[in-house]
């Protein structure tokens, strides 16, 4: 929900499928390397727990999401995150490390309807070889049976 929110905030909403993508790759990654603490702790073991932070950061052309965790490791890139994301790294903090990767909208103009223009592709050259013979016989015959139906 935080996502989608502020991406509509900040009128980003063409980055939201691919941003959910790498939000979840990210926080997926830093829960499975900080672990999940006891599901019943007492009140004493909550003092080190370990929290998952989640910051966007808008761009003039973009955005940036990153998640900070207290893993000292640098992650292992997936492909949805290296697919998706124009630059990607992380940088050890004090505590443990920031891992950010940066969307950018995708090139293309929109149409009068805010619809994205097709782009036409060069068309392959046409195969221009001569069709071959027709056996007029065997059309008549088909035509005769089938009026014969």
């Amino acid at each position: 929900m935080f996502l989608h929110y502020t991406l509509t905030e900040w009128q980003r909403t063409e980055l939201a499928d691919n941003a959910e993508a790498v939000l979840t790759e990210l926080i997926e990654q830093a829960v499975t390397l900080t672990r999940v603490p006891d599901p019943s702790p007492r009140w004493v073991e909550l003092a080190d727990l370990a929290l998952i932070r989640v910051r966007l950061v808008l761009l003039e052309n973009g955005v940036i999401v990153e998640v900070v965790d207290r893993h000292d490791k640098p992650p292992t890139w997936a492909d949805a995150v290296t697919a998706l994301c124009s630059r990607w790294n992380s940088y050890p903090t004090n505590e443990g490390r920031v891992v950010w990767c940066e969307l950018e909208p995708p090139v293309y103009e929109l149409t009068e309807h805010g619809l994205p223009k097709r782009v036409r592709s060069k068309a392959a050259p046409i195969d221009r070889t001569p069709a071959p013979q027709v056996d007029q016989v065997l059309l008549r015959r088909v035509r005769e049976g089938l009026e014969k139906l």
